[in-house]
């Protein structure tokens, strides 16, 4: 059975998964394609991209299904958000809503948003019993919901109504600070280890030890560029001028505020319960440094984040939803990666590197090369294989450093990836070897944990070690990247480290390369020395030792 999973709310990160007798074969985000940050049109290229890999036409696909219900179902719940004063009435804003009233189409299926979510995390983490915590912005009418999955079942324990929500409350703060809403939180995150927690937010949420009140109404004024209420409390929002030390303090009191509540919602769900094991998704399980805390609470012993926890990774939840749908047993088949996007043959990236002309070698061993390039303190973009689905780039479309020079962090910002100088680089460490260097490690494949550095090796990896100790961790095995894990095994080799600094393949504003066209014209326009290609490489100078 062919199932196309669509990801496409018309707010953003459209994208595509297809599922194939119950198996996760392909996902896919439309901004990768298109080449437009957080796409949020139609995911026509991703769709594409999927029937291409699969070798399938329209015709074949069995079932559709969307990850978010009828559209109906969220007019509602806005409509008696404005009809009861907790959200501006405009005739702009009631006829968008109205407009999107239709019919389903035969074949079709429309999936809650949250349990979209839920199945997402569940489905993918290998437990057969769980509690499972869904946090994001919105749903239909949903900002947080709390659920127990057992045995291939999943039941609804508790909601939190939008907008009485942690994004939305998260996503304020980002544009207060001067950021992009629903795109910038990552910033604020990092923004928030060079602060102090000064600011009283309790105006805007207030926590008690098992659930929090987000008082929603103060985030939307009468219209969508209304900030009065936010600023009465907050002060003047952020507009262009410099970051400054209230800045920091207003990014640590709200990452602060966060973590409280998502721990918060783990006493509840773990005693609702009984379970010690979580699956968690939601824009807000982006947020790396609160997972950690989640994890170092003692409430759990084991823990799955959804890697593509935002709201791409709802197309995967809403593929499997069709099986709860039709009354069929829930696949439960964990692929242990996220390498499921685009992947392009040897042949195909020479076509690209001869029609622009470029002086390029064929390598005998891509991984011992970039290795070598890499103990020589060059930056690298490395891309192999199929890309990754999420926002990480998790070894096969990344931009590699030495983690032991602590300017490196200052080149790949300044020279690279053209942004602040202020946020800070993951390492990604060889499975067996990364207890040594983080003390609280647990594994963490898909860089979504943050750990605290071990004091005694933190000066061995400055430029990964953020101002506050921590790390954003991937954890590197072989089987579940060989390429990846046999390039940093050879680079502690040469350089006595098993820790490379990586960060996604991309210029700043733009999505990570997909395609070699895309790292070829990224190569060139930023300060990589080299690139790392399939089986070629590129150099812009002769390779010397610094």
């Amino acid at each position: 059975m062919n199932i196309i999973g669509i990801n496409s709310s018309g707010f953003h990160e459209s994208s595509v998964c297809l599922v194939q007798d119950g198996r996760v074969v392909f996902a896919c985000a439309e901004e990768r394609i298109s080449r437009v940050k957080q796409d949020k049109r139609f995911p026509n290229l991703a769709l594409q991209a999927a029937f291409d890999f699969a070798r399938l036409n329209a015709g074949e696909v069995d079932h559709v299904a969307f990850s978010f219900p009828h559209p109906w179902r969220a007019c509602r719940h806005d409509l008696k958000l404005m009809l009861t004063g907790q959200r501006c009435v405009s005739a702009k804003n009631m006829e968008n809503y109205l407009r999107n009233f239709a019919h389903p189409r035969v074949r079709f299926h429309h999936i809650n948003h949250h349990l979209c979510h839920a199945l997402s995390s569940y489905c993918m983490s290998g437990f057969d019993e769980a509690a499972v915590l869904v946090v994001d912005g919105r749903g239909a009418h949903e900002a947080t919901t709390l659920w127990h999955a057992a045995g291939g079942e999943l039941k609804l324990l508790e909601t939190y109504d939008y907008p009485n929500s942690i994004g939305v409350f998260y996503a304020g703060i980002t544009e207060m600070l001067g950021f992009e809403p629903l795109s910038d939180e990552w910033k604020v995150m990092g923004l928030a280890a060079y602060g102090r927690p000064t600011f009283d937010l309790s105006p805007l949420i207030r926590l008690n030890s098992e659930g929090y009140w987000v008082d929603g109404r103060r985030f939307f004024g009468r219209n969508d560029l209304d900030r009065r209420a936010l600023e009465r409390i907050l002060g003047q929002r952020r507009n262009g001028d410099a970051l400054n030390g209230r800045h920091q303090d207003l990014a640590r009191s709200a990452q602060d505020a966060c973590e409280q509540a998502m721990v918060a919602l783990l006493r509840r769900v773990t005693k609702l319960t009984g379970s010690r094991r979580l699956c968690l998704a939601g824009g807000v399980a982006l947020n790396c440094k609160a997972n950690g805390e989640l994890l170092r609470s003692g409430l759990i012993d084991q823990i799955y984040v959804q890697p593509a926890a935002g709201d791409d990774g709802t197309s995967i939840g809403a593929a499997l939803g069709v099986y709860l749908e039709l009354g069929l047993p829930l696949p439960r088949n964990p692929s242990g990666h996220t390498y499921l996007g685009p992947e392009f043959s040897n042949e195909e990236i020479e076509r690209v590197l001869q029609v622009y002309k470029l002086p390029y070698r064929r390598v005998d061993n891509a991984a011992k090369a970039g290795a070598g390039l890499l103990a020589r303190n060059r930056i690298v973009g490395w891309f192999q294989g199929r890309m990754e689905f999420g926002p990480r780039a998790l070894g096969n479309r990344s931009i590699l450093a030495h983690p032991g020079f602590r300017e490196n962090t200052d080149r790949v910002n300044e020279a690279v990836k053209f942004r602040e100088n202020w946020r800070p680089f993951a390492p990604s460490v060889l499975f067996e070897k990364a207890g040594r260097y983080f003390d609280d490690f647990y594994d963490s494949p898909y860089m979504i944990l943050s750990f605290w550095a071990n004091k005694a090796r933190a000066a061995e990896i400055p430029a990964v070690v953020h101002v506050d100790g921590s790390g954003r961790v991937q954890s590197v095995k072989r089987e579940g990247n060989p390429r990846y894990y046999e390039l940093i095994q050879e680079f502690e080799r040469l350089a006595d480290t098993p820790v490379v600094m990586n960060t996604s393949f991309n210029l700043k504003g733009e999505p990570i390369v997909c395609s070699p066209k895309d790292a070829v014209q990224t190569f060139y326009t930023s300060g990589l020395d080299d690139l790392l290609i399939g089986d070629f490489s590129i150099s812009k100078q002769p390779v010397q030792d610094r």
